[in-house]
């Protein structure tokens, strides 16, 4: 094939090594939740003890997330993006060996700060690669197909392999969940030394023209000036606000639905634990699948919006939300049933992922220069607090439980704790969107001044 050509299209590669990397990241950060009832009965835990565990790995993977995003603008993602997805896999293979609550708090806790090496920048190199015509398809493309992925194989790969290695000897004392979080554990090592040969931080490092020259506004200014600059703009904040929701209600639904739908197979079809938490497992795909379909045509149908007719891509973040609390409110009221779960899995899979544009449109509404620093406090923000709804989901599951109903209203509390958050970032979101439309009347007024 003609090198030229390859240089050309070089960003697809680039692509596929942060669908990759991404991948990896949703996969460890969920691999507790289809097992977690094979941790409940080897470790003793509850509820409460799950909710913890999820929130270990996402407050450690919020300290983490400024510290990542600095240093893939200033050292490139290439060298920043293999290295922790290397040490993911290794401190998932640790986390197979826990043999207390305890250890496995603290290999979560790992797993997270090193995670962090992903997503953000992830959006640094994406900012770099893909031209503002073909932004919204890139990040949404990462979001859903990497994303979804990771949260294939964490929902129903892992749950099949402890199933399969436990009817077997091969594993001795490391059977059932331990053994398939090793295999994945070996995968992720391999795929990190996979993506440090696809990765290049930057075009010019091929000799392809700069789009962060091309696109940036204030090139004379320094990066430390820039970056106070942002953070004295009130914008940043509320941007986090909006992600948040949509983080929170991604916990909350990714976090508990594997659980709510083994639940289901297990008091409705009157299926074995073991079979339920597969089932469950499978009907999270599901999930997946919305997720990976709709994605992508999210944020290509975003970029012709933008391009057309001037549209912020933050009238879809606000949207997302409205949607996002009428599915919460759902879960929370209606009987389930094998179809409806089909449904609503799938839907919410759709729309609680357009959140991915948020990183779109940090790099617009800023700099590009400066996305991983941008996207990094964003991040922090909405890790912090989705971690936090995720420790006292749990709790709130156990308050709001109805005595003696049926099995779902165990779980209201958790729905009802996403709708308080919902509401209070659509009122942020309302404002975004304000801003970004300016920020984009701006820029077009700017390309007039200088093609005049």
């Amino acid at each position: 094939m003609n090198q030229s050509f390859i240089k050309r299209n070089y960003r697809w590669i680039i692509l596929a090594a942060c669908i990759l990397t991404y991948c990896t990241s949703t996969l460890v950060r969920w691999n507790y939740t289809s097992i977690s009832k094979y941790l409940s009965g080897d470790l003793g835990i509850g509820k409460p003890e799950l909710g913890l565990l999820g929130s270990a790995f996402f407050y450690a993977y919020s300290l983490a997330q400024v510290p990542m995003g600095i240093a893939a603008d200033k050292f490139g993602g290439r060298r920043v993006i293999p290295l922790g997805t290397g040490l993911v896999g290794l401190f998932l293979v640790g986390f197979a060996f826990s043999s207390t609550f305890t250890e496995t708090l603290i290999w979560r806790a790992l797993m997270g700060f090193v995670s962090a090496a992903g997503y953000v920048p992830i959006t640094s190199i994406l900012s770099k690669w893909f031209a503002k015509k073909e932004r919204g398809l890139a990040v949404e493309t990462n979001h859903g197909l990497g994303g979804g992925l990771g949260e294939a194989f964490a929902f129903f790969l892992i749950p099949y392999l402890a199933l399969i290695i436990s009817s077997t000897e091969l594993f001795g004392k490391m059977a059932s969940w331990r053994g398939s979080t090793i295999l994945m554990g070996i995968m992720i090592v391999a795929i990190a030394i996979v993506i440090h040969f696809m990765f290049r931080s930057d075009p010019s490092e091929l000799g392809l023209p700069s789009i962060e020259a091309a696109e940036d506004k204030k090139q004379d200014a320094d990066y430390k000036a820039r970056a106070h600059e942002i953070l004295r703009d009130p914008a940043l904040w509320l941007l986090a606000l909006v992600w948040s929701g949509y983080i929170i209600a991604n916990r909350l639904i990714v976090g508990w639905f594997p659980v709510f739908a083994a639940d289901y197979y297990m008091h409705f079809e009157g299926m074995t634990k073991e079979a339920a938490m597969v089932a469950g497992g499978a009907m999270s795909t599901i999930w997946v699948v919305g997720r990976t379909v709709g994605s992508p045509i999210i944020g290509k149908l975003s970029d012709h919006l933008l391009k057309k007719f001037g549209m912020p891509r933050s009238v879809a973040l606000l949207t997302g939300l409205v949607l996002t609390t009428g599915i919460l409110f759902l879960f929370s009221t209606v009987v389930p049933s094998a179809k409806w779960l089909v449904a609503l899995a799938f839907f919410s899979g759709v729309i609680l992922n357009i959140n991915g544009l948020v990183n779109a449109s940090a790099a617009e509404i800023w700099s590009i220069r400066t996305a991983g620093f941008s996207m990094g406090i964003i991040n922090m923000v909405g890790q912090f607090i989705g971690a936090a709804s995720l420790s006292l989901s749990g709790f709130m599951a156990v308050k709001f439980a109805i005595k003696g109903g049926p099995f779902y209203t165990e779980y209201n509390g958790i729905w009802y704790l996403g709708i308080l958050c919902c509401v209070l970032a659509s009122l942020a979101a309302v404002y975004i969107v304000y801003r970004e439309k300016k920020e984009v009347a701006e820029r077009q007024h700017l390309t007039t001044d200088n093609h005049s």
